[in-house]
C-alpha cells in the first residue's frame, strides 16, 4: 500500500506526525461527558490525538484522561486499575473540584496529574502534554487554596468584574469603569466570593486566573 495502514507503515511526514501528537483516551461512562470533552480537544489535533474511550491490552495512550462525572471514587478505581495494567503511561483526573483528600487519593493511585475543568482547551492540551512529557500536575494538595482553584459559572457581568478585580482595581474604580453605581459593585463583589468560595480580593485574583479572565498584558 503506497498511502500506508494502520498498523503504522506510511509515509515517514505522516508517522512523525503522529509521533509529535499526544495520543489520549478519554474515559467517563456518560456518552455527552466524553463527546463534550472531545470537543475542547477537537481544535488541536495537531497536538492531541484521541484514540478511544476505554483501554486494555490492545489499546493503549500517552494519558488516558478520566472525567470525574458522576463517579469520584469509582473513577479513582478505575485510574488505579489502569496505571497497575500499564494500559496508559499516564493518568490524569479530570474534575470540577478537588479537595485535599481527594488529591492524596489521585496521588495515591498513581495519578499524573489532577486537572481543574476550566473553559481553556489550550489550558488543558497544554497541562496534558505537559503530563506526557513527565510532569507531575495538581498533586500536591498544599498548592489549592480551599476552592478558589474551582470553576464556576459566571454571568457576563461578574466575569468583567472579576476580570477587574485581578487587576488590582477598587470597588469605585471598577463602578467608574463600567458605568455602574458603587453600591452595585459591592453586590457583584460579594455575590462573587460567595460563588467562588473566597474571602479577599488577593483569594478572587487567583479565582480569576482558573477562570481565564486574567489578560496577557496590561496596557498602561
Amino acid at each position: 500500500m503506497t498511502n500506508g495502514d494502520e498498523r503504522g507503515h506510511g509515509p515517514p511526514e505522516l508517522l512523525d506526525d503522529a509521533r509529535d501528537r499526544i495520543s489520549v483516551a478519554v474515559i467517563n461512562d456518560y456518552d455527552l461527558v466524553v463527546r463534550e470533552v472531545e470537543s475542547m480537544l477537537a481544535p488541536f489535533d495537531d497536538r492531541v490525538r484521541v484514540v478511544g474511550h476505554d483501554l486494555d491490552r490492545e489499546a493503549s495512550a500517552d494519558v488516558a484522561l478520566f472525567d470525574t462525572f458522576a463517579g469520584r471514587r469509582r473513577t479513582l478505581v478505575r485510574a488505579a486499575e489502569t496505571v497497575l495494567t500499564g494500559a496508559a503511561e499516564h493518568v490524569v483526573l479530570y474534575t470540577w473540584d478537588a479537595s485535599p483528600d481527594f488529591v492524596r487519593a489521585a496521588r495515591d493511585a498513581g495519578a499524573s496529574g489532577v486537572l481543574m475543568k476550566t473553559r481553556s482547551g489550550e489550558l488543558l492540551v497544554e497541562s496534558l502534554e505537559r503530563i506526557a512529557s513527565g510532569e507531575k500536575i495538581g498533586l500536591d494538595p498544599t498548592d489549592r487554596i480551599g476552592p478558589t482553584t474551582r470553576y464556576v459559572e459566571l454571568s457576563d457581568r461578574e466575569s468583567e468584574v472579576l476580570a477587574l478585580i485581578a487587576l488590582g482595581l477598587t470597588n469605585g474604580e471598577i463602578a467608574e469603569e463600567l458605568y455602574l453605581s458603587v453600591e452595585t459593585v459591592k453586590t457583584y463583589v460579594k455575590r462573587l466570593y460567595a460563588k467562588l468560595g473566597v474571602h479577599n480580593r488577593a483569594q478572587a485574583a487567583l479565582a480569576a486566573s482558573t477562570h481565564q479572565l486574567t489578560p496577557r498584558q496590561v496596557s498602561r
